[in-house]
């Protein structure tokens, strides 16, 4: 059997993951799950969850610390790994999901999973093909779109302050804002069409 290689062997230290991380290196995000997937997996599966409530769990927190580390709203601090920082992301996302009217009204189901099927490189791979398509859907989005995600979620800039540079009311930018995250929401999950 031939391993791929290890995802975390160009991040030594936590910052020059965080590096790769803002940067968008696709091996960063890699090295993260490879580091912190196995042991939410288990976190969830012992907290009233199955493997497939643990993998949208963490695409989920994975998708919001991407946001966070690309606007700027979570910096590096020498205290946190950056692991246990997307687990606890991860983590919120599922107390989240089991206080929710959703979970607590679905009836259990018995789940029969071929664990054969959980192979840890074929997860690693399928995680890295989100980052890149969230990346490359980006790219194809309306310039405006573009611009309002770019000014909220990666420069940090408060909606007046977007509102200023688009040339739009407040409300709009809001408006805007929320049209542009929807969209990108439905690209990704294949139900919306680009503008």
């Amino acid at each position: 059997m031939i391993l791929p290689p290890n995802p975390c062997s160009a991040f030594a230290t936590d910052e020059l993951l965080f590096a790769g991380l803002k940067n968008s290196d696709d091996r960063a995000y890699a090295c993260l799950y490879a580091q912190t997937f196995r042991s939410f997996a288990h976190y969830v599966q012992t907290h009233q969850g199955s493997m497939e409530h643990a993998q949208d769990a963490f695409q989920q927190g994975m998708a919001e610390f991407y946001v966070a580390v690309k606007s700027g709203r979570y910096q590096l601090s020498p205290s946190a790994r950056l692991k246990s920082v997307l687990f606890e992301f991860c983590k919120r996302k599922w107390i989240n999901e089991l206080q929710s009217a959703r979970y607590r009204h679905t009836q259990p189901l018995e789940v029969y999973v071929d664990r054969s099927e959980d192979d840890p490189a074929d997860a690693l791979m399928a995680f890295s093909e989100n980052v890149s398509k969230v990346n490359q859907l980006l790219r194809r989005m309306g310039e405006n779109c573009q611009r309002v995600i770019d000014l909220f979620y990666i420069q940090g800039k408060p909606l007046v302050e977007i509102a200023r540079i688009m040339n739009y009311t407040p409300q709009t930018a809001r408006t805007k804002r929320y049209e542009c995250t929807e969209q990108l929401k439905k690209l990704f999950w294949g139900t919306g069409q680009l503008n």
